[in-house]
């Protein structure tokens, strides 16, 4: 009976060790669009709040994230005309999309993962 639960001890210390157990999520922030420069605002890793300013378009931003972990990004057109597309990706699955056109628009996305 020791030996049994020797054994089943160790199958478990190296199942934990494993992948299998492994409940990140991998998250991308994309920025796309027509428009020449975009100001971002995006919930960074840290599950903070970073910015990204006058930034050439298309645009990512990616982290391991954890479940139930807050996700957001905007992004506001600099320009007088184009569009401005924000996708985040779930485990590289589009999960959240939004598309703005027109001068100084807003497009965001935001979620839990």
């Amino acid at each position: 009976m020791k030996k049994l639960l020797f054994a089943f001890v160790i199958l478990l210390v190296v199942l934990i060790g494993c992948s299998i157990f492994d409940f990140s999520i991998d998250v991308k922030y994309e920025v796309t669009g027509s428009a020449n420069k975009v100001d971002v605002t995006y919930a960074n890793k840290d599950e903070g709040t970073s910015q990204a300013n006058d930034v050439s378009i298309p645009w990512s931003y990616s982290f391991e994230g954890e479940g139930d972990q807050f996700v957001y990004i905007s992004a506001q057109n600099q320009g007088q005309s184009g569009s401005v597309t924000v996708t985040i990706y779930r485990d590289g699955k589009k999960f959240k999309r939004s598309t703005s056109t027109g001068a100084y628009c807003i497009a965001s996305a935001s979620g839990l993962l």
